[in-house]
């Protein structure tokens, strides 16, 4: 699936510029469809929601949050989403296109020694976990950290600063 909407984008974006280029028009019919399917490519690759996390985890509630993982080498973002329980955390990503996740990441929470919300790479703001046994720290880029601070604390057992 995801080869197909790839193929298919650059088949699209190829006539678009052949007819931008060669005969000097812009067709708006073509830009719709490509960007329609660059969304797909987006959600199928990428998001992660609440229900697939359930799915895997059973009826269990944890903290919910939709982010990337910076990868180690810093040059890559790995879309999913961030759960906290009251003794692991685990970062889920996508596993195919029909909807599977699969943990990326994990640590238990008892091995979190601090974290700070803070401006994570040149780009983007998130949260930044010191883990216990880990050489650098374990990065996640999210704006909604910020506002979610409270809630992310309650699901470490840290309570209220």
């Amino acid at each position: 699936m995801k080869r197909a909407v790839l193929l298919l984008i650059l088949i699209l974006f190829g006539i678009f510029v052949y007819y931008a280029a060669i005969k000097g028009i812009v067709l708006l019919p073509m830009i719709i469809p490509l960007l329609l399917l660059v969304v797909i490519y987006y959600v199928i690759t990428s998001v992660v929601t609440r229900k697939m996390i359930e799915k895997v985890r059973g009826g269990e509630d944890f903290f919910f949050q939709r982010c990337s993982m910076i990868v180690k080498d810093g040059t890559e973002l790995l879309g999913g989403a961030l759960t906290v329980t009251a003794n692991e955390i685990i970062f889920y990503s996508r596993k195919s296109e029909k909807g599977g996740v699969k943990p990326s990441w994990s640590c238990f929470t008892q091995s979190v020694e601090g974290y700070t919300i803070k401006k994570v790479d040149d780009h983007h703001p998130g949260l930044s976990l010191s883990v216990n046994g880990e050489s650098k720290e374990v990065r996640f880029t999210s704006r909604s950290f910020q506002k979610r601070e409270k809630e992310f604390r309650s699901a470490l057992g840290w309570g209220d600063e």
